[in-house]
């Protein structure tokens, strides 16, 4: 299917639209129109960081998850431990390398995020502009069926429920999903009393870190989140779920999660097999407080291309009640995700 190169979504029905992220047509009623934001610093990859992550993953995928998912003897046992080692210091080093190469602008990010308040129609300005100040960059999309800006003119909460194909590109996906909807609050003057994002993230991931970047990734909305595929930490996840479902229910937060987790790990199953059940017990509990729960499926593909952030396919929104029964929601979200998956696969 032919591509178009220019404007901002504006296509004929089910036309997937090139959208370059420095592109402003969107922005140009809006007074954060020819604006920037030192936050664009974060796409910005370096080889080293990627080629690191990169070692990282290949690791978790091809060995651990592989060969050594349920260790037996000693010897595997040790060696588990000393791969999982590996992974960490790698990760480590990548986030340091990344720091080092942009010091000066994530120092700079964090005393600009200091001086910007959460519950302010500047913090979703500040995100707004992230999609739109980025050189170089284009994602593949269906927004001419206009979810985001349906969503964002209701300004309800609702649930973005992601695939998790790359750990090293999905980050950028959920920015920019936040950026556009961001953008559409704002159009929409709902800045001061849209929800605000919060996305769930593994808490090691915030570990690993540097307390600069951390600030961050925070600012930008992650919550951390116990995601061990065993021996979780099942105290520390009730209260951030406690928390995060009082927000949710008053319309307060939008939550954007990948279901998966670190069942991602494992390549070679299918999407299905992957999604873990703790999205469904939360909409099965917000929906006692609140009458409709609704997700928005999203899939995720990538090709290659040095410009190409991703390919994604955003579905319609569905919606959830106290009626429904919790396998029945878990389910219904693996075949919408399935199905937004292979649909990313098809732009």
């Amino acid at each position: 299917m032919k591509v178009n190169n220019t404007n901002f979504g504006i296509q004929p029905p089910g036309f997937k639209a090139k959208l370059h992220l420095n592109n402003k047509s969107l922005l140009k009623n809006t007074h954060i129109h020819n604006q920037l934001t030192p936050l664009d610093t974060m796409f910005k990859e370096n080889f080293l960081v990627k080629g690191l992550n990169n070692l990282a993953i290949f690791i978790k995928s091809n060995i651990l998850c592989k060969f050594f998912d349920k260790p037996k003897t000693r010897f595997e046992q040790e060696l588990v431990k000393m791969q999982n080692k590996a992974i960490f210091f790698s990760r480590i080093l990548a986030d340091r390398i990344l720091l080092l190469s942009h010091y000066s602008k994530i120092d700079k990010i964090n005393k600009i995020i200091d001086e910007i308040k959460p519950d302010s129609g500047e913090y979703i300005e500040e995100i707004a502009k992230i999609g739109g100040s980025v050189k170089n960059k284009y994602i593949i999309a269906n927004t001419e069926e206009k979810t985001l800006e349906d969503i964002a003119k209701s300004n309800e909460a609702v649930i973005f429920a992601m695939n998790h194909p790359d750990y090293n590109k999905d980050k950028f996906i959920y920015v920019i999903i936040n950026s556009l909807l961001s953008q559409f609050y704002t159009v929409n003057k709902l800045q001061a009393t849209c929800p605000r994002p919060k996305i769930l993230v593994s808490r090691n991931m915030l570990k690993i870190v540097d307390k600069k970047i951390g600030e961050i990734y925070k600012h930008l909305g992650l919550i951390a989140i116990d995601a061990s595929l065993k021996h979780k930490d099942k105290h520390f996840n009730a209260m951030v779920i406690k928390n995060l479902l009082k927000e949710f229910v008053q319309n307060k937060s939008n939550i954007f999660i990948f279901p998966e987790g670190n069942n991602s790990s494992y390549k070679d199953q299918p999407l299905a097999n992957k999604i873990q059940p703790g999205i469904a017990s939360f909409i099965k509990t917000a929906s006692r407080f609140k009458e409709k729960v609704k997700i928005v499926p999203i899939g995720i593909d990538y090709k290659k291309g040095r410009h190409n952030l991703g390919h994604i396919h955003i579905g319609s929104p569905v919606e959830f009640d106290r009626t429904h029964k919790t396998a029945d929601i878990l389910q219904t979200i693996k075949e919408l995700l399935t199905s937004e998956m292979k649909q990313a696969k098809k732009s």
